[in-house]
Order: structure tokens, then C-alpha cells, then sequence
């Protein structure tokens, strides 16, 4: 019907409706998304394994899968944040192996350490994604078969100028450090659970052994030149940063969140026997990116090879330090939703 037919009233009702539409949406905008009828929130299949990828352009999935491994899935990408998937009695299984893996549009690696990097390479070759680390990691990626024209080297020295974009979503790689408790400290905690697991009868046979052996760099700069954290921002300007090991921010760090301010997730390791010990290692970083939403990475039992961290301490003294930002330990491919523009979150069973 064209406007000249209509009455007088029509039209009236037609010049009122067109000016509501914005802030009909507005409001819409601003009740947020209805996790219930989004289907990546309602799985616990992953999007890099065949699962639903968020229906609702503001939804950011995350899922934890095991040791220091996440899944970030936004609108129709996939990253991966490190690949050690291998299991070995006793450890627990995670749900899936690293043959169900079957999409990512990128993967990024903290450090090349074995319990970090072991499944990149086959996850690479299935995925065919690009492999994003710091000259260390590439190096010894490049020692296991992974393409040069997969491989992504950078310092996390750059800035912004170091960001890559996948679609809707950019990268943007930080120099972080990687600090770990003294060597006596880790001959004693190793003597222990070793004899711990023999005292329950759990003890690996040589066999199983061999099957859990990682492998990795060994580069002694990977302490202060191999690790990286990331910075994932979509379109819509929500902050994610992943960082898969402690110890004091970097210059790059600092200026980073000198510019941006605060994130809205923070995914930052958190792994000891004990945790008076991390804590004073985590928390600060914590505190230097300002996360909503904290959550721990590399505090399972990796495998079968350590006990699992105890998170209640430092969920504890978190909500101390910082009682705005909230902590969530999720199990194992368990969604863990936000809404880009309310920032609401909904944790999936």
C-alpha cells in the first residue's frame, strides 16, 4: 500500500512506529540475550568438535578442556588456546580426544612446554589453522612438522601493530613471563605425589608412563622471551586475555593495560600444590587486568601427572582484593556464555 492511500491516522501510527524502532532496540539490546535458546550454551560439544557455533551475534563461548586448554568460539570462528588433550590413567578423562578436533580458525600457545603444546601439531594438520607463538614456540614448532606457512611468529612486543584479525575478532599477542616455583620445591611436591599415588595403589606402569611423556621446548629464554599472553577483542569491543602462566607483568603488560583500561575475562594460570605459594603469583595479575570474570587455567591434574590445585584459597582471597570481579571454575567443555553488550554470563551444566 503506498502512503497516499493511507488515512491520516495511518500515517500518524507509521511516523510514530518508525520513530520507537531505535529505541525498541535499545531495549532489546539492553534485556540481553536468552541463554536458554542459545544452543552453544545448551552443549556440551564444542564448536571445534562438531558442536553449535553462538547463534546470537553478542554471544562469546568458553569452554575449559583440561590442563591449560580453552576454546574461544564468537559468531563463526574458533580459537584454540593451546592443544594438550592426551590422557593416561589415572588421569581424568576430558570427554574427547584430540581426533574429534575438527575446526579452528586459529591457535594460539602460550609456551612451547609439553603439556602446553604436545597437540598442536595434530590439531594443526587437522584444522589446517595458523599456529600464533613467540619465536621459541615457533622455532620448536617448526621441529615438529608444523608448516612454515601455519606458523605465526611474534614477540608480544608490539603493541596493537602485532594484533592479527580473524573476522570479527582480533588478536593481539602480549610478552608475558613464566615463573615456577624452585627446583627443590619441585623435587619435593614430585617425590610426594609420586609416593602418594603409590600409597593408593594409582602409581603408572612404565607403559603408561612412556604414553604421558610430553614433550617441549627446553629454550632457558623461554622463561623471560618464550611466553605469551592474548588479548582477544570482537567487534563489538569485548576483552578476553589468556595467559597460561605466572610471574610478574611485563612492560608490555603494563602498557597494554595502560591503554585499554580493564578486560572483561581474564583467563590467567593458576597451578601449585600450594596455594599460599601462588597466590601472591596470580592475584597480582589479576588485579593489573581488572577481569569481570576470573577464570583459572592449568590447575587440574594435568593428566594424572600432579594433584589438582586448590581454587577455594584463591577464589578466597579474591573476593577479598577484588570483590567486583567474579571467579568461575568450570568442568570440563562446560559453556561459559557472555553477552558482548550486557556482559551477562551464564555457566552451563
Amino acid at each position: 500500500m503506498r502512503v497516499r492511500e493511507m488515512s491520516l491516522a495511518a500515517v500518524v501510527v507509521l511516523a510514530m512506529s518508525a520513530a520507537f524502532v531505535p529505541e525498541l532496540a535499545a531495549q532489546q539490546q539492553r534485556r540481553g540475550t536468552d541463554f536458554a535458546q542459545e544452543p552453544a550454551c545448551q552443549t556440551l560439544t564444542p564448536a571445534s568438535m562438531g558442536g553449535a557455533a553462538p547463534k546470537g551475534q553478542n554471544v562469546v563461548v568458553m569452554r575449559y578442556l583440561g590442563a591449560s586448554n580453552h576454546e574461544i568460539a564468537y559468531r563463526d570462528r574458533v580459537v584454540l588456546f593451546n592443544a594438550y588433550y592426551t590422557r593416561v590413567a589415572p588421569g581424568r578423562p576430558l570427554g574427547f580426544t584430540k581426533e574429534d578436533v575438527k575446526k579452528a580458525d586459529a591457535i594460539v600457545v602460550g609456551h612451547a612446554h609439553g603439556d602446553h603444546f604436545n597437540d598442536v601439531p595434530f590439531v594443526a594438520k587437522a584444522t589446517g589453522a595458523p599456529v600464533i607463538g613467540s619465536p621459541i614456540t615457533a622455532a620448536f614448532a617448526k621441529t615438529q612438522g608444523i608448516p612454515d606457512a601455519q606458523i605465526v611468529s611474534v614477540s608480544g612486543k608490539g603493541g596493537a601493530a602485532d594484533a592479527r584479525t580473524f573476522g570479527p575478532l582480533t588478536i593481539e599477542p602480549v610478552l608475558g613471563t613464566h615463573k615456577e616455583n624452585s627446583p627443590e620445591y619441585g623435587k619435593s611436591t614430585g617425590a610426594a605425589f609420586r609416593s602418594i599415588m603409590e600409597a593408593m595403589g594409582l602409581s603408572r606402569t612404565p607403559e603408561q608412563q612412556e604414553a604421558a611423556r610430553t614433550i617441549g621446548a627446553r629454550d632457558p629464554k623461554l622463561v623471560t622471551e618464550g611466553t605469551l599472553g592474548f588479548l582477544l577483542t570482537t567487534e563489538d569491543g569485548f576483552r578476553i586475555f589468556l595467559r597460561d602462566a605466572s610471574g610478574e607483568p611485563t612492560e608490555s603488560e603494563q602498557a597494554l593495560m595502560k591503554r585499554i583500561g580493564r578486560t572483561d575475562v581474564a583467563v590467567i594460570s593458576y597451578t601449585s600444590y600450594v596455594p599460599q605459594a601462588q597466590i601472591p603469583l596470580t592475584l597480582p595479575l589479576v588485579q593489573l587486568y581488572k577481569p569481570g570474570v576470573w577464570m583459572p587455567t592449568h590447575h587440574d591434574d594435568t593428566g594424572g601427572s600432579r594433584l589438582d590445585t586448590p581454587i577455594e584459597p584463591m577464589m578466597l582471597a579474591l573476593r577479598d582484593a577484588m570483590p567486583e570481579t567474579r571467579a568461575i571454575s568450570p568442568l570440563y567443555r562446560t559453556p561459559v556464555c557472555f553477552d558482548t553488550q550486557t556482559r551477562d554470563v551464564f555457566v552451563g551444566r
